[in-house]
């Protein structure tokens, strides 16, 4: 009857379905220890800045993937600059920087929304709006809301744009507006992180991620121009990294 049964097709069955089990847990194993990717960490891309990429779940109907590509480093590698719209690469290169990304809003004339400020002279005007302003004063990055600002002669850089993300530690609540992003922040320890999402994301989402412990945890952000704006550009030695955009831009955040 033994003999019946290592014959029959029952046990040839058997056979094929242990195979791919094996097969299953051999692929389990090498996936696990060779080819599943590493997690994210910071990689250099000259002393006081650094780089690396997050991958996070889009939360939504499609429920997809998205990659953020995010630059760290101490606030006088900082620089607003403005001019004749360029493409975050042309705005790398043409300063001689390591990372560019776009900056704030612009009117259809290219004309800059809300202040800019680069080397200590002001380039645009505050502007009246429930936004918020990125500064580095005496060294240091501060983020406040528009309200709160003053202008003073220890400010070198400046940008205003809105909404902000983060207060204090907590995402601010937002609505669920999906689009490609950029923003700005700073963490516990005083760092500047600029970070772009080549990907449609929720705004509301977009301020978790800032202040999530798993995400950039900042003590404060502030959302930059997305959709077509949102463009990134790193060029060291090691690394090439180009995120395009629609369209040029007339005013950058670039790190050198």
């Amino acid at each position: 009857m033994l003999k019946r049964f290592f014959l029959s097709s029952k046990f040839r069955m058997f056979k094929k379905v242990l195979l791919l089990l094996v097969l299953a847990s051999i692929g389990t194993w090498v996936y696990f220890n060779y080819f599943k990717p590493k997690p994210a960490t910071w990689q250099s891309l000259s002393p006081g800045i650094e780089w690396r990429k997050i991958q996070i779940k889009a939360a939504g109907f499609l429920n997809s993937d998205v990659e953020v590509f995010v630059v760290r480093f101490d606030p006088g590698h900082l620089h607003v600059e403005t001019g004749k719209p360029q493409t975050a690469e042309e705005w790398r290169s043409s300063t001689h920087s390591i990372a560019a990304i776009n900056g704030g809003f612009f009117d259809e004339n290219n004309h800059s929304l809300g202040l800019r400020q680069s080397n200590g002279k002001e380039i645009s005007g505050l502007r009246h709006a429930n936004w918020g302003v990125f500064f580095v004063q005496d060294g240091k990055a501060h983020i406040v809301h528009t309200r709160d600002f003053q202008n003073k002669k220890s400010i070198t850089e400046a940008i205003q744009c809105g909404p902000r993300l983060v207060v204090d530690g907590s995402p601010t609540d937002l609505k669920d507006q999906w689009g490609r992003r950029t923003g700005i922040g700073i963490t516990t320890t005083g760092k500047v992180l600029v970070a772009v999402c080549d990907s449609e994301l929720s705004l509301r989402q977009w301020a978790k991620f800032w202040a999530a412990k798993d995400g950039l945890h900042c003590k404060q952000a502030l959302n930059l121009d997305g959709g077509g704006s949102s463009q990134l550009s790193i060029r060291s030695k090691s690394i090439n990294i180009q995120i395009d955009g629609g369209w040029p831009v007339p005013d950058a955040v670039v790190i050198r």
